[in-house]
């Protein structure tokens, strides 16, 4: 048995708090894969920390122990992305060369590859998993052909390059969601979103096997096709849409409609779903009555996960605050 995790915490998230050193390998264990652990100073004043959360098919986690501690693992069945949030640790995915992961520099383990971790004292890191057929299934929706060879990542993720920093941002709003009671990212359609986000980002961010291929010019979807998604985000925007799936209704490839949106539209099919959105709340807010009912219950019907990053987006939009279009200012 591990640390018995922490009491008031919902059925998909694990808080394990231990100071016993087999207690917080077997806690390890439970939530990442089997790994050899041992002390690399001595243990007194171990202070182990895991919080862990299921978000659809990923999990995020956040790690730290608090002494300096050395881990080796069997080889990976998930895409393992560790991002320390406080100190360093030094790390090697397979045969590869050791590389330094900062608040700069991420790691990433790929599908088959075994790691080994040198985790310093003032490390606290967070990490997230995905499964190897989520981030294949998604690489095969944006080439639009079956993928052969397994997806295999660089090791070093820059997070200092626009990209980079724009998917780092993403993966703390999904690690701070996720351990908010009754969030957003309880449910499952904005679960799905912010987990297709993570992919898309990662695979556009981080070089990989298939970069060239996934990043070469497409062609445009018919302007039928782009007529159709339209269709599909005007009369159903509070669906979990993503590209791929908004792709896979219409027939074409994700590429190709993102494109077609370009040409025909000047937006992204993000883009439009977002200002869909931000009409039918307006519209919402305007015929709801303040007593009955709140901003926060009327974005969450639509499905809106950052409720800050909406704010600033209806007041730009209609330059006047949600609350007060609520009450009729």
């Amino acid at each position: 048995m591990t640390a018995p995790p922490v009491k008031g915490v919902p059925p998909r998230r694990v808080v394990v708090r231990t100071t016993d050193f087999d207690d917080a390998r077997r806690a390890m264990e439970h939530t990442f894969l089997p790994m050899a652990m041992w002390p690399m100073e001595p243990l007194a004043g171990l202070n182990m920390r895991l919080d862990s959360a299921r978000v659809d098919e990923m999990t995020t986690s956040t790690v730290t122990f608090g002494r300096c501690i050395g881990l080796r693992s069997v080889e990976s069945r998930t895409y393992h992305v560790a991002v320390p949030v406080t100190g360093v640790t030094e790390s090697q995915a397979g045969l590869r060369e050791p590389i330094v992961t900062t608040q700069e520099q991420a790691a990433i383990f790929s599908v088959d590859e075994s790691f080994a971790i040198h985790w310093r004292g003032d490390c606290t890191q967070m990490c997230l998993d995905f499964p190897g057929a989520v981030l294949n299934s998604r690489l095969e929706q944006h080439l639009d052909v079956p993928v052969g060879k397994p997806l295999a990542f660089e090791a070093a993720m820059d997070l200092t390059t626009p990209k980079g920093r724009g998917w780092l941002r993403m993966l703390r709003l999904a690690n701070r969601e996720a351990r908010r009671p009754h969030g957003l990212l309880e449910n499952p359609l904005t679960a799905k979103s912010i987990e297709a986000a993570l992919v898309d980002g990662l695979l556009l961010a981080q070089r990989h096997n298939y970069s060239d291929a996934l990043l070469r010019d497409a062609s445009a979807a018919p302007p039928r096709a782009v007529r159709e998604a339209v269709e599909l985000l005007e009369t159903s925007p509070e669906r979990a849409w993503s590209v791929p799936l908004l792709a896979k209704e219409v027939h074409v490839s994700v590429r190709s409609l993102q494109e077609g949106f370009r040409r025909s539209l000047d937006t992204t099919p993000t883009r439009y779903l977002r200002a869909v959105r931000l009409r039918k709340i307006r519209e919402d807010l305007l015929s709801a009555a303040a007593d009955d009912t709140t901003v926060g219950a009327i974005v969450y019907r639509w499905g809106i996960v950052n409720q800050g990053r909406f704010a600033n987006s209806y007041q730009r939009k209609f330059s006047e605050a949600p609350s007060d279009t609520l009450r009729g200012r």
